[in-house]
């Protein structure tokens, strides 16, 4: 009963020291305001900031909670498009925050096209989240 007890506090500090880590990652790219000011929603920062909380805590219990939803395309498409926009997101905040595209533009001497480089990345994952979610038995490995 000990060893249960002391496995379940292990299991919810490791936890809690993980998600603490990813949230404070999210902060410190400034993904939410970035996104707010882009979107000129600024006043909604405070219902972005709870649903990217609300989606980990889902993300979290998914692993021990057998969640039943129906099973629809649409609700399944939407579920892809919101994990493909969030992934976007986090991933473009991080090369801007990195400069990436402008090292990466000067050493492979690009001087035309970026925005469509930057749009086949994003349709390629779009694309990929959809081929995931909707095709059954469709797994990259």
């Amino acid at each position: 009963m000990i060893a249960k007890i002391l496995m379940i506090i292990i299991g919810f500090t490791s936890g809690a020291g993980i998600s603490a880590g990813v949230f404070a990652f999210i902060a410190a790219i400034g993904l939410v305001p970035r996104m707010a000011q882009r979107s000129k929603t600024e006043k909604y920062i405070p219902l972005y900031e709870d649903m990217i909380l609300l989606g980990g805590l889902f993300a979290a219990t998914s692993m021990f909670v057998d969640y039943r939803l129906p099973k629809s395309p649409i609700l399944a498409g939407g579920f892809a498009l919101a994990i493909g926009v969030f992934t976007g997101v986090l991933a473009m905040a991080l090369t801007e925050v990195l400069n990436v595209m402008p090292i990466l533009m000067r050493r492979v001497r690009i001087t035309k096209g970026l925005p469509w480089i930057i749009l086949s990345f994003a349709l390629g994952k779009v694309l990929g989240s959809l081929l995931y979610f909707l095709v059954d038995g469709f797994y990259v490995l």
